[in-house]
């Protein structure tokens, strides 16, 4: 089994020989690495960073008990919500007190089950293959949720992220650049006599050329941070955080020619090509103004383009 995939398991207990045994036992488990410590603060430490597949924990531990770790590690792990479902990994407390008090409290802090010392080694085992299936498919489900995450927010026909995508994005970059005091670009733009083309080529031919289209303007982009979307039917939309009006203008003209010279015949474009109109527009969000209106003015500078002639750039200043 690749070590990307072995299952990891954080032992934690104040006492070394305590450590020892259970790692000692845990070894019975093929493809099973432990790793072990009796500090809180470092099993925390130790748990961001491995992320491991299940933790045993002792309730008496240096610095803090192991509930108020239990929380600590549950809080972190609602603070990684990724793509809408937050991260669970099995916690089983091992400890010499067996009252219901303390067993209430582990659970109610977020544990899932409670051994009491000395734990056989049958025991320990069983609990631990237990808990093993079940973060093993709770990361299956977590990796399904996300790919069907992903998918809902791509466009079926180019691959890149869908108008819906696009709106969330905008939304989020929208709130960081009104807190970082940055600007924030939009560039919308369209295919130049696409219906004419559908005539012509049919629709098939339209699919593929819409994908060439999609593919080149994506290229264009070199910042990770920057993002383009299908905003619908043979309209784009690209997303510049941090860009001022000028560099927005510079990356929509980057992306008119890489569309142009992608060379895809039509006898009613341009020059005898596929080419594509941009606007541009560009604002420093405030609490005064909201992400629609800067769409809005990117929509004028595109119909500025088309009306001047089209395979243009024009920049709409607010």
């Amino acid at each position: 089994m690749p070590d990307k995939i072995q299952p990891r398991i954080l032992v934690v207990d104040p006492s070394a020989s305590n450590r020892a045994l259970i790692c000692d036992c845990l070894r019975q488990l093929p493809h099973v690495r432990t790793i072990a410590t009796g500090d809180s603060e470092h099993a925390l430490q130790i748990f961001q960073e491995i992320r491991p597949s299940l933790v045993l924990l002792d309730t008496t531990l240096h610095g803090t008990d192991g509930i108020a770790l239990t929380r600590k590690i549950r809080a972190w792990e609602q603070s990684r919500n990724e793509a809408g479902i937050s991260p669970w990994t099995p916690i089983v407390f091992l400890s010499s007190v067996s009252d219901e008090n303390t067993l209430t409290q582990g659970i109610q802090a977020g544990g899932d089950d409670f051994l009491c010392k000395p734990v056989s080694e049958v025991v320990l085992l069983a609990k631990t293959q237990a808990m093993l299936r079940i973060s093993t498919r709770q990361q299956e489900i977590c990796e399904v949720h996300r790919q069907l995450k992903e998918i809902a927010s791509l466009d079926s026909l180019t691959g890149i992220p869908n108008r819906r995508h696009f709106e969330d994005t905008l939304s989020i970059e929208w709130k960081r650049c009104l807190r970082n005091d940055t600007p924030l670009s939009i560039v919308i733009s369209d295919v130049d006599y696409f219906k004419q083309f559908n005539d012509i080529y049919g629709h098939q031919a339209g699919d593929v050329c819409l994908k060439a289209v999609a593919g080149s303007l994506s290229e264009s982009l070199f910042r990770v941070e920057d993002s383009v979307a299908r905003y619908g039917g043979e309209e784009f939309v690209a997303i510049l955080p941090g860009t001022d009006a000028s560099g927005a203008y510079a990356v929509a003209e980057r992306m008119r020619l890489s569309a142009h010279e992608l060379g895809i015949p039509h006898e009613r474009g341009i020059d005898g090509r596929i080419s594509c109109s941009f606007g541009v527009a560009s604002t420093r969000p405030s609490a005064d103004k909201m992400p629609q209106q800067l769409l809005r003015t990117a929509d004028i500078g595109l119909y500025a383009a088309k009306s001047a002639g089209r395979n243009r750039v024009e920049l709409n200043k607010e």
